[in-house]
């Protein structure tokens, strides 16, 4: 799976992205001298590109207090298939370790998959970190008093999940825990279109920065 820390080989050496990581892969490490600046103040760790050691598969989601945020339905585009083939992923939000600190989970059911992989197990999978960094000490940046937070997360979340063609994005459904119901409604009827064309960070730098304006969003 691409989500693993990418798919390019260097032979000899295991996965290309993998080989990329630092060598201390701690926390403070991995966020100071690795996480990518996506806009100022947020960063973000994807699995998609690297794999470092404290990502990738949960057995289950017992103990990390996780909240599911929705469900999409999207062609599942991470392997090569002969057929299009669509899917629904559950996506789940928790903090690691800090309160600005915030890893989503998410397990794609097998859907279609049954009949292409006979062998796809469902299983949660850690692909995203994000980290927040408040200009103002002690300010509460706990989802519920900033769900705009969760908006911009699920734009870098889809984003490395390459749902950025047209099609690729079926439906987006918030659940009904406390989270989701924050999740505004003209981003889930706008968010199968918001992505088409993103292919780059500078392409989605310029989508953030502009979801910040039209939304006011100031990172306190």
């Amino acid at each position: 799976m691409s989500r693993f820390g990418g798919h390019a080989m260097i032979i000899g050496q295991g996965k290309a992205s993998v080989d990329q990581l630092p060598e201390d892969q701690s926390l403070d490490n991995m966020l100071d001298n690795y996480a990518k600046e996506i806009i100022p103040n947020h960063f973000y760790i994807s699995s998609y590109d690297a794999l470092p050691k404290w990502m990738g598969k949960i057995q289950n989601l017992t103990g990390t207090k996780a909240v599911k945020l929705g469900s999409v339905t999207h062609r599942f585009n991470e392997l090569f298939l002969q057929y299009d083939s669509c899917v629904t992923t559950d996506i789940y939000i928790t903090n690691h370790q800090w309160n600005n600190v915030f890893a989503l989970i998410i397990k794609t059911h097998k859907g279609m998959l049954n009949e292409l992989l006979g062998d796809y197990n469902e299983q949660y999978d850690y692909v995203l970190q994000v980290f927040i960094r408040s200009k103002i000490d002690g300010y509460d940046q706990s989802l519920s008093k900033n769900p705009a937070y969760v908006e911009k997360m699920l734009l870098i979340l889809f984003y490395k999940m390459g749902l950025i063609y047209e099609g690729d994005i079926i439906d987006f459904r918030p659940s009904k825990t406390h989270l989701g119901k924050k999740i505004a409604k003209e981003f889930t009827d706008t968010i199968a279109e918001k992505l088409i064309g993103i292919e780059t960070d500078a392409d989605l730098r310029a989508i953030l920065l502009e979801y910040e304006s039209k939304n006011n969003v100031i990172t306190q």
